[in-house]
């Protein structure tokens, strides 16, 4: 599969800010009809998901030959194992570990016999990652990625879609197709959301409206959101309250391996008026004690 280069204008910020995250403890609920004979998978599991997690991932394949549910573990093996390999929480992400997922989830279902790292129904994966830069989004099918922020609105959704028919030539997903966004707005509150089977189910003020009330815990929230969706085949959703947000002061001391990382100019903020002033008064004072040095030699 043709490798996508990815990492070029996704950070399209001139100064990347590096920032810090505390969130919630992830939840997230996987739930597929007894006629379907796949399976979604999501990431971090109930069991292993922490106020630490960073990397979350909902991911189903379907239109595989039978093969949906062997289909949807090795990609979501390949992409999940491949980021978490290659993500240092305290780094901003390298966009390319994320296309090498995407490039091993190819091989993945080219070796598994699907040609061209393609499914004829579908490969639908949401990708939410928080990182020094960020939060890093990606996403594509059926599956969608959303940053949600209470009392103002949906900040981010990825174009995803139930549809076969807009998802690519002869109703199938390329991987490399898939949709990316770096967002740096991000805020103490915000709902990071990952979906899987309810797009278009439920309103967009609703969604807002669900996730800002304060008088239910955010297991009840992820819980309406799962029965708002009763009737998909297949519905994986995780749901991630941030919680604090902080923004370091020397954000760009090391501006030189950022500008690698991200692939952007990274500009180094400009000094305030009074740093500047006191810079031309030292080198004016500089002078004069040169020159007046230089004139009381050449008057001996």
């Amino acid at each position: 599969m043709a490798r996508r280069v990815i990492y070029g204008d996704l950070f399209n910020c001139s100064i990347l800010v590096l920032m810090k995250f505390k969130i919630a403890t992830p939840l997230s609920n996987c739930t597929v009809a007894a006629a379907d004979g796949g399976g979604g998978c999501v990431y971090p599991s109930p069991d292993t998901a922490s106020e630490d997690s960073r990397f979350f991932a909902v991911c189903d394949v379907c239109g595989c030959h039978g093969a949906d549910e062997v289909a949807t573990r090795a990609v979501y093996h390949a992409v999940c194992d491949t980021v978490s390999a290659g993500f240092d929480a305290d780094r901003p992400f390298d966009c390319k570990v994320f296309d090498e997922a995407l490039h091993s989830a190819g091989d993945v279902l080219d070796s598994l016999g699907v040609a061209g790292g393609q499914c004829g129904g579908g490969v639908s994966l949401a990708v939410a990652l928080l990182h020094r830069g960020g939060c890093f989004f990606a996403s594509t099918g059926g599956a969608q990625a959303m940053l949600v922020r209470p009392g103002s609105g949906i900040v981010y959704r990825s174009p995803g879609s139930c549809g076969s028919s807009v998802l690519g030539d002869g109703g199938k997903v390329h991987l490399q197709d898939a949709s990316l966004k770096n967002l740096t707005d991000l805020q103490a509150g915000d709902y990071i959301y990952l979906s899987k089977g309810r797009a278009g189910i439920m309103a967009d003020e609703e969604i807002v409206s669900l996730l800002g009330d304060a008088a239910i815990g955010d297991g009840e929230k992820l819980q309406r959101l799962v029965y708002a969706s009763v009737g998909s085949v297949c519905r994986c959703e995780c749901l991630v309250r941030i919680t604090d947000v902080q923004c370091d002061d020397d954000a760009v001391a090391d501006a030189g391996k950022m500008q690698a990382v991200a692939g952007s100019s990274v500009e180094v903020p400009r000094r305030g008026a009074w740093q500047m002033c006191m810079v031309v008064i030292l080198i004016v004072l500089l002078l004069l004690i040169v020159f007046a040095f230089v004139s009381s030699v050449i008057g001996r």
